[in-house]
């Protein structure tokens, strides 16, 4: 598929771009108006146990950096240019936070389980005999929707039930492992990750030039129509942009990611007349349901219960995804297991997530399914959780997120 590298609609005069473009300047949000930073990106990086660098060979330095030493400080600065009580906070793994590998779950917490286990055991998929092994190998690879177990299934005819199980196992063990290395992991090429510092660096710059809460519905096309025509940001290589591309359309099952692909085209669109923010968080959620929704359990929880992440556009989701890889030094599918691939994220179509007031970095981590907010969601009895701990989607538990749709 060939990249377009000018946006639908972009206009060709510059002059003609700066009256709109100055207007929209003065309407994007002051970033972290609502709220203080209290995680420095050094701590960031010191704290968050960057590992596997024996994983590659990536040691020639890049303008005074070496390519990891790159990735590193573009990881860190989502993080310290985000909301830190916010979705860039699960990028954070903490040795203080890390939850545990099978979390000792409260009866109160026990609801959340298998809400789509049983899609699960019902699928009979058959898949290729040779399966891709590398992100790099991936141009023709096709985009799969079904829910799926597993990525070593025999061709041939249907799975058998003992398979199922296998793969089953095979599932739970790394979601209950989510932050491990596996042997069937997909792991970034040292070129493949070159390319994913590069993508994250001018993410962030674009990120830094709209402002945080502008940047969560921000499309694909309007980033590259600011990064075209800011000196600041710079425009997107060539090579960017097929790599931005080749993640986009990649089989998330070959990740070991089996969850849906909610949204179809990396250029997707979120109207501004579509959203609304939320006071005091930063986030936008749809209008209609979601805000609905939101208002409605805050309202019979409390005030202690606040919106951590709300809407998601494939940007930002971009954004996250590549900041976890990067921590995840390159294995892709260790990045998947805690954050969805872009074009996966159910934000972008209605879900948000919540924590406790004050929660900080806990709120992201199996332990909000032991703070009284989550008990008293769970006791309302329509509340139910994305990720749930059982769940055969190859996702690390998430008490936090909230199924909408």
């Amino acid at each position: 598929m060939p990249v377009r590298l000018r946006p639908v609609g972009l206009l060709n005069d510059l002059s003609e771009l700066s009256k709109p473009f100055t207007a929209a300047r003065r309407t994007l949000v002051k970033r972290r108006d609502f709220i203080k930073q209290s995680l420095s990106a050094s701590a960031v990086v010191v704290g968050t146990g960057y590992a596997s660098f024996d994983m590659f060979r990536r040691t020639q330095p890049v303008a005074e950096m070496t390519v990891k030493e790159r990735g590193l400080r573009a990881a860190a600065r989502v993080v310290a240019d985000g909301n830190p009580t916010s979705d860039e906070a699960m990028l954070d793994t903490l040795s203080s936070v890390i939850a545990e590998a099978k979390p000792e779950l409260r009866v109160h917490s026990r609801p959340a389980l298998a809400y789509e286990q049983h899609k699960a055991e019902r699928l009979m998929a058959e898949i290729p005999a040779e399966g891709i092994s590398t992100f790099a190998k991936n141009e023709d690879a096709p985009v799969i929707e079904e829910i799926v177990l597993s990525d070593t299934r025999p061709t041939g005819g249907p799975v058998s039930a003992s398979d199922l199980n296998e793969s089953a196992e095979s599932v739970q063990e790394k979601v209950a492992n989510f932050e491990a290395n596996f042997h069937d992991d997909v792991v970034l090429t040292e070129e493949d990750y070159q390319m994913l510092v590069a993508s994250l660096e001018r993410v962030n710059r674009v990120q830094s030039y709209v402002g945080f809460g502008n940047f969560n519905i921000l499309s694909f096309d309007d980033a590259l129509k600011y990064a075209r025509y800011s000196p600041r940001i710079g425009e997107f290589t060539k090579a960017e942009l097929e790599f931005l591309d080749k993640m986009f359309h990649y089989d998330s099952s070959q990740l070991g990611f089996f969850g849906e692909k909610v949204v179809g085209k990396q250029t997707h669109v979120i109207s501004e007349k579509d959203v609304i923010k939320m006071p005091g968080t930063g986030h936008y959620v749809f209008r209609g349901h979601s805000e609905k929704f939101y208002n409605q359990i805050r309202n019979e929880v409390g005030d202690s219960l606040i919106l951590t992440s709300g809407v998601r556009n494939v940007m930002k989701q971009y954004q996250l995804f590549l900041a976890k890889t990067v921590q995840a030094s390159g294995n892709m599918s260790r990045a998947s297991r805690s954050l969805a691939p872009p074009g996966h994220s159910y934000h972008a179509i209605g879900d948000f997530d919540v924590g406790q007031v004050g929660g900080g970095l806990q709120n992201f981590t199996a332990a909000f399914a032991e703070t009284d907010e989550f008990k008293r969601l769970q006791d309302l009895g329509y509340v139910r959780i994305r990720y749930t701990a059982d769940n055969q989607l190859g996702v690390r538990y998430e008490p936090w997120h909230i199924r909408v749709v």
